[in-house]
């Protein structure tokens, strides 16, 4: 049975499938994705499935070899220590820039994702809404490539965590991880929260900065137990 998309913009509909499919960690780093099945998957010829690689690849998500089919790629432990590293140097940036915009509104959308998070037992939701919280903050910095670059990095994170979610649940029999989720990371969150609220902006860059450097300590500790 076709999967069924929106035939508006066939690539990006099959882009927008295998990059979540490759996020998720339904496809995982090595697996080969056959140009033929994909097409067949989603009741399309080759060449909007061939467009959609193109774009997995510019996101670096998959490799393209000529003549074999694409493989989706490994993300290597010291490119997520790379991409925590950027995240740390960035998002302060972001956040300062942010602050002087941010709308009682926006705020409020912002603790409500701090609510589901802590409220839920899904570990691979809590990863999608630790994402949400971070990018709704800085949104108002109006600095559209900072944000693109800052947005790509969690592609990296949510792969990493997704692992760590099943990897964790396979270990324990349970659904809770080592990824983005956790009381010390929801405590975290609130904290930088409050300062933006009280409108504090070196209180909340401190108390992100603090945030970034344990998840970075979290992170290392993911890593090791792999």
């Amino acid at each position: 049975m076709a999967i069924e998309i929106d035939y508006g913009n066939v690539p990006t509909e099959i882009y927008r499938h295998l990059r979540e499919w490759i996020l998720r960690g339904k496809l995982r780093g090595g697996d080969r994705i056959k140009i033929g099945a994909v097409a067949e998957d989603f009741g399309v010829s080759a060449i909007p499935v061939r467009e959609a690689m193109r774009m997995l690849a510019a996101d670096h998500l998959i490799d393209i070899l000529p003549r074999r089919s694409p493989v989706v790629s490994e993300l290597p432990r010291e490119e997520i220590l790379e991409i925590a590293e950027i995240r740390l140097l960035l998002e302060p940036i972001a956040l300062a820039s942010a602050i002087p915009h941010h709308t009682p509104d926006l705020l409020d959308r912002c603790a409500a994702v701090l609510e589901q998070y802590q409220q839920i037992e899904d570990s691979w939701k809590r990863v999608d809404l630790n994402r949400d919280f971070h990018l709704m903050l800085y949104q108002p910095c109006n600095k559209r490539r900072l944000l693109k670059i800052i947005a790509d990095q969690y592609d990296g994170l949510t792969r990493f965590s997704q692992f760590i979610v099943v990897r964790s649940a396979s270990a324990r029999g349970s659904g809770s991880g080592n990824g983005s989720g956790g009381g010390g990371s929801f405590a975290e969150h609130q904290s930088i929260l409050q300062a933006c609220r009280a409108d504090d902006r070196d209180a909340a860059v401190a108390q992100l900065q603090a945030h970034l450097e344990a998840s970075i300590v979290r992170l290392r500790q993911g890593l090791e137990s792999v």
